[in-house]
């Protein structure tokens, strides 16, 4: 068996890095730069595409804000909301964000729901966690599961409405003095010691 040897200006002589993954192959024509199609369409999307960062990006940033502006009206807009038509309010977005995918996407963003800092003027949690909460009060679900469209949603006989809803920021004590404590619908209850 022979070894075939290729001329020093064949594509198939040079060996070279890809720029995208980093993995050595042999050209198989002289402009060639990636090992595969998939790399060469991964980096020209994001040259293409520029930078999604905030920082980095004006577009981004001013995505950023209209978002962040858009969650601080609904949350302004619930906390004005007099609180015997707030569980009203929250059913209307519910229903809104069930067949709108930017604001399904808007309330249920996990940077929201893993961030508990408060409204700059007010204090208050914002729309993300009042959502969240109330969809576990009424119905046991975390709000992503609820705003999401292919699941079905219990029907209203089987969920309980409050009739004031003050959200995750009403106070934690019943005007009589009593601590007062939601059971978490993920808990299970503790059985009974047996004898």
């Amino acid at each position: 068996m022979t070894a075939v040897i290729h001329p020093p200006g064949s594509p198939e002589a040079v060996s070279l890095p890809c720029p995208h993954c980093g993995t050595e192959f042999h050209p198989k024509r002289t402009n060639q730069m990636y090992c595969n199609r998939q790399c060469a369409k991964t980096a020209t999307r994001n040259t293409n595409r520029g930078p999604r960062k905030s920082k980095e990006s004006s577009d981004a940033k001013r995505v950023q804000e209209v978002r962040q502006g858009r969650c601080k009206g609904l949350s302004h807009a619930f906390y004005e909301t007099p609180p015997v038509y707030r569980s009203e309010f929250v059913e209307r977005l519910i229903g809104e964000a069930r067949g709108v995918a930017e604001l399904r996407r808007l309330v249920t963003t996990r940077q929201l729901l893993k961030c508990w800092d408060r409204d700059d003027g007010t204090g208050r949690l914002h729309i993300a966690h009042v959502l969240d909460h109330y969809c576990q009060e009424v119905y046991r679900q975390r709000s992503y599961e609820v705003l999401n469209p292919a699941n079905n949603l219990p029907s209203a006989i089987k969920l309980v409405f409050p009739a004031e809803y003050y959200g995750p920021d009403a106070p934690s004590l019943y005007e009589d003095g009593r601590l007062k404590r939601r059971p978490s619908p993920w808990r299970k209850p503790k059985r009974a010691a047996s004898h």
